[in-house]
C-alpha cells in the first residue's frame, strides 16, 4: 500500500510541475504577445505621422513650383 500510495504522489508531483510549466510558458507567449502588440501599435503611430509629414511636404513642394511658374511667367515676360 505505501509503494502505491508513493506512487501516486510521485504522479501528482510530476502533473503539478507539469501544469505549472505550462502556465509559466502561457505567461510568457501572453507577455509577448502584448508587447508585439505595443510594438505594433508604436509603428502604425509612427507611419501616421510620417505620412502627415509627407503629405505636408507634398504640399508645399506644390506651392512653391506653382509660385516658381508665377515668377518665371513674369520674369520671362518683362
Amino acid at each position: 500500500m505505501n509503494e502505491h500510495l508513493l506512487v501516486l504522489l510521485v504522479c501528482l508531483a510530476v502533473i503539478v510541475m507539469v501544469a505549472m510549466l505550462v502556465y509559466v510558458s502561457t505567461c510568457g507567449q501572453i507577455s509577448a504577445l502584448k508587447d508585439a502588440c505595443e510594438a505594433r501599435l508604436t509603428l502604425q503611430q509612427i507611419l501616421a505621422n510620417t505620412e502627415k509629414i509627407d503629405q505636408s511636404l507634398r504640399d508645399q513642394r506644390r506651392v512653391l513650383f506653382d509660385t516658381h511658374k508665377r515668377i518665371s511667367a513674369v520674369t520671362k515676360g518683362v
